[in-house]
């Protein structure tokens, strides 16, 4: 599984905002890796850098020590888990979870056990031919991580994944959020601006102002 490594990474949008200033940080193997800090200090741009969807304007990002500054997105063996839960609205649980195999054209009976393997782990199986707007937030963030899970991510992004969560579900969903980092051995790393959230799932917490 994924170690990360950030070397000296800056990025900067235009001429005055510094989004991201000379950061280095380690995120180990199987870690559950948390970003902690207000709004605007940073911490969605670095987590949209080891992502691949944005470039560094200097520095390195390595990646099971590959450096990846190069590397698109889809090659990144990533899965990105966004706040605002990102499903296709047109497709059920099911071909919302399946999408990532069938676009690497893995073979029918591959695709539909990966898709009950993870809708299982989430405990969505039963709820498969739901569309989104037939679900609560809790159970489309689970789709939307089961989604990320079913196309083979090996490092999960998650920023701010329970942002839009009411207190009581967010407070379960980020216990079943280090369960299921931990059953799989994933390395994850999370975006967080909710100090008690941090302190409670991560393994270690990389604090960021400004």
């Amino acid at each position: 599984m994924p170690e990360v490594r950030v070397l000296n990474v800056s990025k900067r949008f235009g001429k005055k905002i510094v989004a991201v200033d000379n950061v280095s940080l380690q995120v180990k193997d199987r870690e559950y890796f948390s970003l902690l800090g207000p709004s605007g200090c940073g911490k969605t741009t670095l987590l949209r850098l080891i992502a691949g969807l944005i470039e560094p304007d200097k520095g390195e990002i390595y990646i099971e020590d590959q450096l990846v500054n190069d590397v698109p997105p889809e090659d990144r063996g990533i899965g990105f888990v966004f706040q605002t839960f990102a499903l296709f609205p047109h497709m059920n649980v099911w071909d919302n979870v399946t999408y990532g195999p069938r676009v690497k054209a893995l073979e029918e009976e591959k695709s539909e056990r990966i898709g009950r393997e993870v809708l299982e782990m989430v405990r969505l199986f039963e709820r498969l031919d739901a569309f989104p707007n037939e679900l609560s937030g809790g159970m489309m963030q689970r789709v939307a991580l089961a989604r990320a899970l079913a196309a083979g991510a090996k490092l999960l992004l998650l920023d701010e994944p329970l942002g839009h969560l009411d207190a009581k579900v967010r407070n379960e969903l980020r216990y079943e959020l280090r369960r299921m980092v931990k059953d799989l051995g994933l390395t994850a790393i999370h975006v967080t601006h909710d100090q008690a959230e941090a302190m409670a799932i991560s393994d270690r917490i990389a604090v960021m102002k400004k």
